[in-house]
């Protein structure tokens, strides 16, 4: 793939995603440090509020960090009584992580500051202007999972993404 020399907007593109994302990340950070939250800790909540029960290495998987990394998450999740660890009862050298009451009030809020976060990002733009922005963001999603050889499916619009979360809807 060659650079593209006739338009010299995609040569600003790379920088102004970087930009956005990280605005958008900062943004989410100081929501999430009033809930008393890592970031990490927040997209925890929002897989297993999709996916509960979910072994160590399925949340390491989802979460793109080590087995180790995401013990220590579960772990400090666990001491918040966020999630509790249960044995699986076919491998009992697996334990399955399962949302607690606590748990899920945090994920009512961290959606609530997700859409917060999110509301900014649109304001301004119409109702067809959003649905295309997502709509080519989803392509340019696609174009670099396949440029690096991953295999992922792309949500539909409205349809919630695991990672990138779908804290707020979270993509």
């Amino acid at each position: 793939m060659k650079p593209c020399q006739e338009h010299p907007f995609v040569n600003r593109l790379g920088p102004l995603l970087a930009n956005i994302g990280r605005l958008h990340s900062r943004r989410a950070d100081h929501f999430m440090e009033h809930l008393g939250l890592y970031r990490g800790q927040a997209f925890l909540l929002m897989i297993l509020s999709h996916h509960d029960g979910l072994a160590h290495n399925e949340i390491a998987e989802k979460l793109e960090i080590s087995p180790a990394a995401a013990t220590k998450v579960i772990k400090r999740m666990e001491a918040l009584q966020y999630v509790q660890r249960v044995p699986d009862p076919s491998d009992e050298r697996v334990s399955r992580v399962y949302i607690q009451d606590a748990g899920r009030d945090r994920i009512r809020q961290v959606r609530q500051a997700f859409e917060e976060i999110n509301a900014v990002l649109v304001d301004g733009l119409s109702d067809d202007e959003q649905k295309t922005l997502i709509s080519l963001l989803q392509k340019v999603y696609a174009s670099l999972l396949a440029y690096e050889g991953e295999n992922r499916t792309i949500p539909a619009p409205g349809e919630p993404a695991d990672s990138q979360l779908s804290i707020g809807g979270v993509v």
